[in-house]
């Protein structure tokens, strides 16, 4: 009984604190990133998760025709500068990179309605003592206007 009973507090203990890490990912993308995306409406939908040095995200998103987009990656200062984006059509040829560019936004028009495959990495920083590496808020964020 004792045994089910801790199994339960675990499960509960684990689901409140990655809704709390959530919840803070949240914050910091509506205080941080959203002004950025001015002079864009946001199209109300927040992509939000946390990573670590290393990792990488993956997302895939309709556009529709006629309308400009700025697309944004917004990263946790604690992950550096390195991060980047990338953005694929459905046969996978870049339309778009960020990488070198120091730029976390692209702002664009598509001729027709498609989908768009969105590729955010996190490099490795080489220059890291801990073993431990840092993990932060990695938000992408789509603005339109007509």
């Amino acid at each position: 009984m004792k045994v089910k009973f801790s199994i339960i507090i675990l499960i509960l203990a684990l689901v409140f604190i990655g809704n709390q890490a959530e919840a803070q990912c949240k914050r910091f993308t509506q205080k941080n990133c959203l002004p950025a995306l001015s002079p864009y409406t946001n199209n109300g939908q927040i992509n939000s998760t946390t990573l670590y040095e290393g990792d990488s995200a993956a997302l895939n998103m309709t556009f529709y025709s006629l309308l400009e987009y700025r697309l944004m990656v917004c990263t946790h200062p604690v992950l550096g500068d390195g991060a980047f984006f990338r953005v694929k059509d459905n046969d996978g040829e870049i339309l778009y990179s960020s990488e070198g560019k120091n730029k976390n936004h692209w702002d664009f028009k598509v001729n027709s309605t498609q989908d768009l495959h969105i590729d955010v990495v996190i490099p490795e920083n080489a220059e890291s003592v801990s073993d431990m590496p840092p993990s932060g808020c990695v938000s992408i964020i789509l603005g339109f206007k007509e």
